[in-house]
């Protein structure tokens, strides 16, 4: 496994969490119920998967080592793919905000238009590095440094968010998805 591979799948389940908070907001905008549990487990899945986990084997191993590696277009590349995880922190804040005031249940709330931009800019950041970063990445890393790098990923996971936390999100998904991603 290559770490570019970990971090597809956890693209993967991005995207899931991306298409159920899309429901949410048409539930919304159609008036329908939604608790805000589930928009308060939603967040903590965006501050803490997102966010500390996968943005941070990003930000903290892959991207030093691929600007340490010389890779053709890497810096131009990196310095746009942070300044969306930036932008990215402003709407799940902007989310949470909105969430945490009780703020959120209205088609024209703060929790909608932020929640809209999150997933517009997740969706189109995600093409970006599965399409142009980790190609990159996978054709000019070492096998010993991508080595290195699954070995740093697994330290964040177990260390950082902590054991088990990773399969307590999947779990949340799949539950998520059961409730908003009805056939």
């Amino acid at each position: 496994m290559r770490p570019t591979d970990d971090l597809r799948e956890e693209h993967r389940a991005v995207k899931l969490m991306l298409k159920i908070l899309d429901s949410i907001c048409k539930d919304i905008e159609a008036g329908r119920d939604v608790k805000q549990e589930h928009l308060e487990k939603l967040i903590e899945l965006m501050k803490i998967f997102v966010d500390k986990c996968h943005h941070t084997k990003e930000e903290a191993y892959l991207f030093p080592e691929m600007k340490k590696a010389g890779i053709p277009g890497a810096e131009e590349l990196i310095s746009s793919l942070l300044q969306e995880h930036k932008r990215g922190r402003e709407h799940v804040s902007r989310i949470e905000e909105a969430v945490s005031g009780q703020e959120w249940d209205r088609a024209d709330s703060a929790m909608v238009k932020n929640s809209r931009a999150y997933i517009q800019l997740l969706t189109l950041h995600i093409e970006k590095e599965d399409n142009e970063l980790f190609p990159r990445a996978d054709a000019y890393l070492t096998p010993g440094i991508q080595k290195e790098l699954l070995e740093s990923f697994e330290i964040i996971e177990n260390e950082e968010i902590g054991a088990g936390k990773h399969e307590e999100f999947h779990m949340l998904l799949h539950d998520l998805k059961d409730i908003y991603l009805k056939p």
